[in-house]
């Protein structure tokens, strides 16, 4: 079936944003590779910046399978690894070629754009806070706050650096091969990793209240 112009126009957007992100593509990038013209956009979308959330809103329909994570009734520590193992297949698509909405998802937190802060809305912040709810279970009961917001970041970063740092990881380890066992080994260390830091919130308690006992004698 023959596509129609918006259809032309929001896929070729797709790509265009999603490479080159919303501050460096422009509006003749994405007709040419559409094969359309410019007063197509304009009839169909308004400007750029409508043209832009319109695109954005059809990758997260495309997506919708990356926004829902299930976590089921696991003690914490199994969603902890559900979530890993969902962040690093959905979000971060180690072992698949990056979705439209991944492609953007990154360029946002590069150079970030007015819609950022619908992405957050409707697909980061949910998200964070399940992962908070299960740190602040996997924590004493004593956590701060900024306890919880740490190792929130750490789970997060650790999985996002093997998106950022592949070329860099690429040069370094020519043999590695980004297969789904591999990436659910990678998960499977995440996870590992931040419980055992979890873990340990008592025990460096303890021993950093000992300092300061033995310093102020």
């Amino acid at each position: 079936m023959r596509k129609s112009t918006r259809s032309k126009l929001i896929e070729a957007a797709l790509e265009v944003f999603g490479e080159r992100g919303y501050h460096h593509a422009t509006i003749q990038q994405i007709v040419r590779r559409a094969g359309t013209n410019v007063a197509a956009i304009n009839y169909h979308f308004g400007d750029k910046a409508q043209f832009y959330g319109e695109v954005v809103s059809h990758a997260l329909n495309l997506d919708r399978d990356a926004e829902r994570i299930d976590l089921g009734d696991e003690p914490p520590d199994e969603q902890l690894r559900t979530f890993v193992f969902w962040f690093l297949h959905h979000v971060v698509g180690m072992h698949k070629p990056s979705s439209s909405l991944e492609k953007i998802h990154i360029q946002e937190m590069v150079n970030p754009s007015p819609i950022l802060d619908t992405l957050v809305d409707t697909f980061i912040r949910p998200n964070h806070m399940k992962l908070r709810a299960i740190v602040a279970d996997l924590l004493p009961e004593d956590a701060t706050e900024q306890d919880i917001r740490h190792h929130c970041f750490s789970v997060i970063g650790q999985c996002l650096h093997y998106k950022f740092a592949r070329p860099v990881m690429d040069r370094l380890y020519a043999d590695i091969e980004y297969t789904e066992d591999y990436v659910n080994a990678l998960a499977e260390h995440i996870a590992n990793v931040s419980l055992a830091g979890m873990r340990a919130v008592p025990r460096q308690r303890l021993v950093a209240a000992r300092g300061g006992r033995a310093h102020q004698s």
